[in-house]
């Protein structure tokens, strides 16, 4: 029997929740479908403890440093070593969750986008400028250089391209999913909804523009002074929660906003299941895995018009310009007080979400890298020294 041919997965850009939960859904479909077929050999660091211990002996690892958890650093290493570690491995093709390319390989590269940070000016800081001018070259080199583009969503497919001027080589859009348990335990929540109470789930970065929620919010409460909204995720930036919390001062809302922060999986799913409306007006957002999730417990959603909600909620949900102040309280007022509206979006949003499940969202990808195995790039030459 021939040896199964290698992938080499690069997780090293994997520094948040967010993308561990994106990769190790992927990586246990692929080793689910094709574990008699493709040997993985994944990049990791020991920070990345969850994914070595949910894969553990099902692949083969090879362990950076610590401080490629930086940016810089990790491109330096991965120039350094990323062409060395290939060829010790004899992998067949390489994976990175990056949205970049490696360079120095001569095998396919399968590259995977879900982070459009550099790509949309709202999302960025003017501090940043040079990190993100350097990544959207290596997005525009990527779109050249990479055997197949790989995107999360097709907001993020129609951002790289317009990034680079053209289209990629070889594309395709593989969404993402909410994990089975929060899809079986969705399916037996039975907690009484909180009619007035509001909730938006995210890491409250300043392009999560929670300004627009707050004010929409104080409209809301101008006709219905019951309602409140429960604010779930840390603040990575700490002027910015300062920024939120004077004007919920400023407006007289500090009774009726809660600062959850980080709340365990378990409040989470109660907080989905018990309110009555999700709401995030983010200006940049590649997929909305916490938008789904509320979806799944029968929760309407409210959200951006500018990124890839719209397209990933459907018909669950109604959706605004991220600076139409008074769109926004109008959709949350409808779903906090036409009963009619809320059960026609909440049976829409629970069968939109029902449909993100690994199993079939991965199934692109799996299918992808079946073909691969029945005809596996020749191996390569190790790089030339110096």
């Amino acid at each position: 029997m021939p040896p199964r041919p290698k992938l080499l997965v690069n997780a090293l850009s994997v520094t948040n929740t967010s993308g561990h939960h994106v990769l190790l859904g992927h990586l246990q479909q692929i080793i689910s479908h094709l574990h008699d077929r493709l040997r993985l050999v994944v990049v990791a660091r020991d920070d990345l403890a969850g994914l070595r211990a949910a894969l553990s002996t099902q692949v083969d690892w090879a362990i950076a440093p610590t401080a490629t958890r930086r940016w810089w650093w990790r491109a330096v290493w991965e120039r350094l070593h990323l062409p060395r570690l290939a060829y010790h491995h004899g992998a067949d093709a390489y994976f990175t969750p990056s949205g970049m390319a490696a360079a120095g390989l001569s095998i396919p590269q399968i590259v995977f986008c879900q982070n459009p940070w550099a790509l949309v000016p709202a999302a960025r800081r003017r501090r940043d400028a040079g990190k993100a001018w350097l990544q959207r070259r290596a997005y525009r080199r990527a779109m050249r250089v990479a055997a197949v583009m790989v995107f999360n969503s097709c907001y993020m497919q129609e951002v790289y391209r317009a990034n680079a001027g053209f289209r990629e080589q070889r594309g395709m859009v593989v969404y993402q999913a909410a994990n089975d348990a929060t899809h079986a335990h969705a399916a037996m929540a039975q907690l009484p909804r909180k009619p007035h109470q509001i909730l938006c789930v995210s890491a409250m970065a300043p392009h999560k523009n929670a300004e627009t929620l707050v004010r929409a919010f104080q409209l809301v409460r101008t006709t219905i002074p019951a309602a409140r909204l429960v604010l779930a995720g840390g603040w990575p930036d700490a002027a910015y929660e300062r920024k939120i919390s004077r004007l919920i001062a400023t407006l007289g809302l500090c009774d009726a906003v809660e600062f959850a922060g980080f709340v365990s999986r378990e409040r989470l799913e109660q907080l989905y299941a018990e309110s009555r409306v999700f709401c995030l007006m983010s200006r940049c957002e590649s997929f909305g895995i916490p938008a789904i999730e509320a979806q799944l417990f029968g929760t309407p959603v409210v959200s951006s018009t500018v990124c890839a909600i719209p397209e990933i909620c459907g018909s669950g949900g109604k959706f605004c310009d991220p600076d139409d102040v008074s769109a926004v309280a109008a959709a949350l007022r409808q779903l906090l007080q036409d009963d009619t509206e809320w059960q026609r979006l909440a049976t829409a949003a629970r069968t939109n979400a029902r449909q993100y499940t690994w199993e079939a969202c991965s199934a692109p990808l799996v299918d992808l890298l079946r073909t691969f195995c029945a005809a596996p790039a020749t191996a390569m030459s190790p790089p030339a020294k110096g």
